[in-house]
């Protein structure tokens, strides 16, 4: 059995550290060594670490000062003595398999570079993380807040990029990407690691065995202090360097829907483009290569300046669209921009069988998933997140 040296840097969170802690004792490989490092806490984060007996050593690093994740992860990289070294943020709740299931991946996956988890929200139980792509200029968390039970959150696959809130590596990895990159701060270094991996031939992986629950950006005000900097910094150096990605997600999502319902292959479908991020631009080529007849059925009603997070289509749309018998594919952000239409949804389907919901961090949806007559599978976990 290889050694497993894990990484928890701290900032903070004395409201959610215990719960953290007691999900890690579960999900701790036996012999373990646990490096912590508190970042600077202003509240006595330490007193909140329970007796953990499966540990060989608890390793404790304190800095004086706030000074960002990839400090305090490379500290805890040069504690670490392990023969996998797994990086956790403590905003999880861990489950029993967490952590070894990305050990297990990476015992068995050859060229395997930096492996991720499956995120889950908790107050939702939709999904955080199932991987990244980049489309242009962006890097969306693909699939995003589909039910964390669906088919296609459900696989594991290899991914250019994926969050550092659970990364595993082992030492010969770790010693040729080196350490985090401290210019950047609280932002980017994660996905600049991934990279490098890439660029060494090696294959990152996102485990769909590995699951958690993320409360995600839990560590105040400084979590963000110097996003745009980090940004510039990122795209800068990265810019020309990655795949667009995007697209192929989107392909594995319409071959998923129209594999479950292949009578949408054949509609006569028009597109109603309700989107304002750049990335309809690979929404719209995934679905006119698909279906090219498309080209000339794109009907763009951009909301560029609205600011609102919820579309309403009654009111957005002439009162006759609703009539038109024609099926239409609609393109939107995030698809729960639309969860408040269940009474167009519902006329829509006196007229047509069937529509598409597309968006940009490409999740594809029958409408009658979320609009079927009990509202289907989507929206009953949307009520439960409710209660």
């Amino acid at each position: 059995m290889p050694t497993v040296s894990i990484i928890c840097p701290i900032f903070n969170g004395i409201d959610f550290l215990p719960t953290f802690f007691h999900s890690l004792i579960d999900a701790l490989p036996e012999g373990a060594q646990l490096i912590l490092v508190d970042d600077g806490s202003t509240q006595p984060v330490f007193d909140t670490v329970p007796e953990i007996t499966k540990v060989s050593e608890i390793v404790r690093i304190g800095n004086d000062r706030n000074l960002g994740y990839s400090v305090a992860v490379n500290r805890g990289f040069r504690a670490a003595s392990g023969d996998i070294i797994i990086q956790l943020n403590t905003d999880l709740i861990l489950q029993s398999k967490t952590i070894t299931a990305m050990i297990d991946l990476i015992e068995n996956e050859p060229k395997v570079g930096i492996v991720g988890s499956k995120l889950i929200f908790p107050t939702t139980h939709l999904i955080q993380h199932i991987g990244m792509a980049f489309g242009q200029y962006t890097r969306p968390h693909v699939y995003y807040e589909l039910p964390s039970d669906h088919p296609l959150c459900s696989r594991t696959r290899e991914c250019q990029i994926s969050t550092g809130a659970t990364a595993a590596m082992t030492r010969p990895v770790l010693d040729q990407l080196g350490p985090l990159d401290e210019q950047y701060f609280n932002n980017s270094e994660d996905i600049d690691h991934c990279l490098k991996a890439r660029a060494l031939g090696l294959k990152n992986i996102v485990c769909a065995d590995s699951i958690a629950y993320h409360w995600q950006s839990q560590s105040g005000p400084a979590r963000f202090a110097r996003v745009e900097t980090s940004d510039a910094l990122f795209w800068s150096r990265w810019g020309g360097s990655f795949e667009r990605d995007l697209g192929r997600f989107i392909d594995e999502a319409l071959e998923h829907v129209i594999g479950s319902s292949p009578s949408l292959d054949t509609a006569a479908f028009e597109i109603l483009n309700l989107s304002r991020g750049v990335d309809e631009s690979i929404v719209l080529e995934r679905l006119t290569k698909r279906w090219p007849y498309l080209q000339n059925r794109i009907h763009n009603l951009r909301q560029l300046n609205n600011p609102s997070d919820r579309l309403w289509l009654q009111m957005l749309l002439p009162h006759w669209v609703v009539d038109e018998p024609k099926p239409f594919i609609y393109i939107v952000d995030e698809y729960r921009e639309l969860e408040d239409n269940v009474l167009w949804f519902r006329n829509r389907r006196r007229v047509v069988e069937e529509e598409l919901i597309v968006d940009l961090t490409a999740v594809v949806l029958r409408t009658s998933e979320i609009f079927g007559d009990d509202w289907g599978r989507l929206s009953r976990h949307h009520r439960r997140s409710l209660l």
